[in-house]
């Protein structure tokens, strides 16, 4: 009796334990789904609505359109990460937060943000609040902001190394700047492209000549540079270009001078000959 009963003993207390961790772990994931929809749910707007892409250059102004329905009164309010920058009742009040001062304007159904700067880039919202015609759900419209520094005329710089050149390119500014290179031919206008900010080339001196630019570029603006080509990597190029002409040159005077003395040779033996005509 006592062996049975100790064995029901530890049967009811294991499945007392069986049963109390299966409440716990019940009871946490109520807690859990308790606040991710206290914290999710009413937000899920935000994780489905997809919103508008703006691209803008540093300085220039955005316009953040939002839109009411009838002549209900409400609260407009644009929003940037966690904070609102500015709130209007219309037609009159208008809040807006202390470093955004003389950077905010309003006009009908619109919020303008001015003189943009990079760290301006973000997620913005509207917010349409009604405070009239009964209880109605705050409306969301969402702006993907993306801020960015125009590029600058970019330089090249060369390095030689022997047969091996790299060509590198750099703009001074500029936001998410990639960089692009052109060739192009002495002969022809057959171009050929290449990406990135540095390529690296075997070349040997009696390579044909071919002009590069390098062209760096963002989503608002793009700038090229001079063109460059690699003499300066063969200076012995120019001298192997005249040797040809030298050689032709030297052998063109050598024939000129064999011609005049032929011709003057020529010329002392009819005098002499006249000369003994005139004896006889």
């Amino acid at each position: 009796m006592t062996a049975l009963h100790t064995k029901r003993k530890i049967t009811m207390t294991t499945q007392w334990r069986a049963f109390k961790t299966s409440r716990r772990i019940h009871a946490e994931v109520m807690l859990l789904y308790i606040i991710v929809c206290q914290y999710g749910c009413s937000e899920g707007v935000a994780e489905t609505a997809t919103g508008s892409n703006i691209t803008v250059k540093v300085g220039e102004s955005i316009t953040f359109p939002f839109s009411a329905e009838g002549n209900q009164s409400y609260t407009a309010d644009l929003l940037f990460k966690t904070f609102t920058i500015v709130t209007w009742i219309p037609p009159q009040f208008i809040h807006v937060r202390e470093q955004y001062k003389g950077r905010v304007s309003i006009g009908n159904h619109s919020i303008w943000l001015n003189n943009s700067r990079l760290s301006d880039s973000g997620l913005y919202q509207v917010k349409t609040k009604y405070r009239s015609g009964g209880f109605k759900p705050p409306e969301y419209k969402y702006f993907h902001l993306q801020v960015f520094e125009p590029v600058s005329k970019p330089n090249i710089t060369a390095e030689c190394l022997g047969s091996n050149v790299s060509l590198s390119c750099f703009s001074s500014q500029g936001t998410a700047v990639t960089y692009s290179w052109e060739t192009l031919p002495p002969c022809g206008n057959d171009s050929s492209v290449h990406l990135g900010q540095a390529i690296y080339l075997q070349l040997h001196s009696l390579s044909p000549p071919t002009t590069y630019t390098c062209t760096a570029h963002n989503p608002v603006s793009r700038a090229t540079s001079d063109s460059v080509d690699l003499e300066m990597c063969f200076p012995q190029r120019s001298q192997v270009r005249w040797v040809p002409a030298l050689c032709a040159t030297s052998a063109f005077l050598v024939f000129g001078a064999l011609v005049l003395l032929y011709k003057r040779k020529q010329h002392q033996q009819y005098q002499r000959e006249t000369i003994q005509v005139e004896v006889d």
